[in-house]
């Protein structure tokens, strides 16, 4: 094997997830603090401005209800709408999150399960998953990153970027919020954004409303007169509250020396906080780089079993500390770019997930399909989907999907016959009786299946044979002449004999059709007949351009 650079970035894991949701403590000031948007740069200021330790501006996007909107993804919670019923999220008999809906009917947050349901019975109730909640917001913080340079997730359906570059890139902050705002369109979602020169303001910022822009330098004002509750700690605003100190901006103009000494360190954090110099920075979650394996290769490598052998201990490697963070791969894309540019980009996915051996194989699969024209310099691995284990661990009774052991035979068999040899149907959609049912191989991930209706789809039961493509065949009348389907539909010359694909000619016992068929394809209009034959087996015929075709036998 030709000497190879490998490098595999070190994976990293998204920090603890914030609690799913907790009392909004922006309610009941949101008008006081509307004036905080982009026009609030004329309002005036008693207190110097202080600029942000960490120096740039921070942007936050949050997602409302994030739980309650994963919930309804999965299919956990009943689509919500007008037509929908409201929805909320459980853990320990109480509610740590609900939706619009819910909180029109007079939810809350908290509320034990009996309440909530008293409160509104057509509640609609889901157990809290956070792990869940947290590997889909990894799809957001992609798309993110599309347009932005830094993103950090930073719990409750929130995540802080950096506003610098991407303003200047964009022109504006406005502007990059909008397209901040369009990446996350094609995943369905909306969200409320804020900005400021810290990120303890801009999260602040994203709670009131669509955008609310806090201009430079004015972060203390903006935070002046909202309550000390929205700081998070339950005892720090309790013991203010016995002191005296109801907002951020009585409690920013105490000594500092008089906070270290009642409340310690967390104190002082709290107290640069209010007064808007929070030092915390936005780190790049790196889901681009810590969950990705990206290897180059020099010189470049010619052959599929040298992939193979250059390849297998770093997929083993990350695959083992995907296994570390409790993580497990069910989809991923393989990206090969050859010498000379060309670029072969693929989507794998397999029933169960995926190990080091699956990874590797499709490696080999895809350089052999991919056609790149000159030597493989470099392979990129990049999960799209990544579940917890214990969603793939097998149940104490056994479970209802693919054991090992047939999955193994699987994969031996397609390594050994190739990988169009193992095919798996899955429902399509369409008026033929091909494209009900798409072939696919092992391993690829099924093709979306297309909408209906579909005029002129045979009902089920279904034939159990379908022909790819149909036979030819012919079906006559009672003096040996073609039959046509025109006449059929008049009750003329009435199918009497079938001659079926390689076999001798049966008479006709009954049939019924014929039913109209409009393919372009396969010419203007395409009748379909079903008869039985003398030997007792049911045909579905079509005649497509004066030619019958057998479509499907029933078994």
């Amino acid at each position: 094997m030709r000497g190879a650079q490998r490098r595999v970035p070190h994976l990293g894991v998204p920090g603890p997830t914030a609690p799913l949701d907790t009392p909004h403590p922006l309610d009941g000031i949101r008008t006081s603090v509307r004036s905080w948007g982009v026009a609030a740069e004329t309002t005036s200021s008693s207190a110097p401005p202080r600029a942000r330790v960490g120096g740039g501006r921070v942007g936050v996007l949050r997602v409302p209800d994030w739980p309650v909107v994963v919930a309804r993804q999965t299919g956990a919670l009943p689509a919500g709408g007008e037509q929908g019923a409201p929805g909320a999220i459980v853990h320990a008999l109480r509610l740590v999150a609900c939706d619009e809906q819910a909180r029109a009917d007079g939810v809350r947050v908290g509320m034990r399960v009996r309440d909530a349901q008293a409160a509104s019975p057509m509640l609609a109730l889901a157990p809290a998953d956070p792990v869940g909640e947290a590997l889909a917001f990894e799809r957001v913080v992609r798309a993110v990153l599309a347009v932005v340079p830094a993103a950090q997730p930073i719990g409750d359906g929130a995540l802080a970027f950096r506003m610098r570059g991407a303003s200047r890139f964009y022109g504006s902050e406005s502007r990059a919020l909008e397209a901040v705002r369009g990446a996350l369109d094609p995943l369905g979602l909306s969200a409320s954004f804020g900005v400021a020169d810290d990120r303890f303001t801009a999260e602040l910022a994203a709670q009131l409303g669509r955008e609310t822009i806090v201009p430079a330098g004015r972060s203390r004002d903006f935070l002046g007169p909202l309550p000390v509750g929205v700081l998070g700690d339950d005892e720090l605003p309790g013991m203010l509250h016995r002191l005296g100190v109801h907002t951020l901006g009585g409690f920013a103009q105490l000594p500092d020396d008089s906070v270290r000494d009642r409340f310690g360190e967390a104190g002082l954090v709290a107290l640069t906080r209010a007064r808007g110099g929070d030092d915390r920075r936005v780190d790049d979650s790196g889901l681009g780089e810590e969950r990705a394996l990206r290897l180059v290769f020099e010189p470049g490598i010619e052959g599929v079993q040298e992939l193979a052998l250059a390849v297998r201990e770093p997929v083993e490697r990350f695959v083992r500390q995907l296994a570390e963070q409790r993580l497990v791969c069910s989809e991923i894309r393989i990206v090969l770019r050859g010498e000379e540019g060309r670029v072969s980009e693929r989507l794998w996915r397999q029933p169960g997930f995926l190990r080091a051996g699956d990874i590797v194989d499709r490696m080999r699969w895809q350089l052999t399909e991919g056609d790149l024209g000159s030597a493989l310099v470099e392979v990129q691995a990049l999960p799209e989907r990544l579940d917890a284990d214990a969603e793939h661990m097998p149940g104490l009774w056994g479970g209802g999907d693919i054991d090992d052991r047939t999955k193994h035979a699987l994969e031996r068999l397609q390594g050994m016959l190739g990988r169009e040899a193992v095919l798996t149907a899955t429902p399509g959609g369409g008026r033929l009786l091909a494209e009900r049912g798409v072939l696919t191989p092992w391993g690829d991930a099924a093709p979306a299946q297309a909408a209906g209706p579909w005029p002129g789809a045979l009902p089920p039961p279904r034939p159990a044979v379908v022909f790819r493509p149909p036979l030819p065949v012919r079906l006559l009348d009672a003096a040996g002449a073609p039959v046509e389907a025109a006449a059929l539909d008049v009750r003329e010359g009435a199918p009497a004999a079938f001659s079926p694909p390689a076999a001798p000619r049966r008479r006709v016992v009954a049939w019924a059709g014929p039913w109209p068929i409009r393919r372009r394809d396969l010419g203007d209009v395409v009748h379909r007949v079903q008869i039985l034959d003398g030997e007792g087996e049911a045909w579905v015929l079509l005649q497509a351009d004066g030619a019958w075709l057998a479509e499907g036998r029933y078994a």
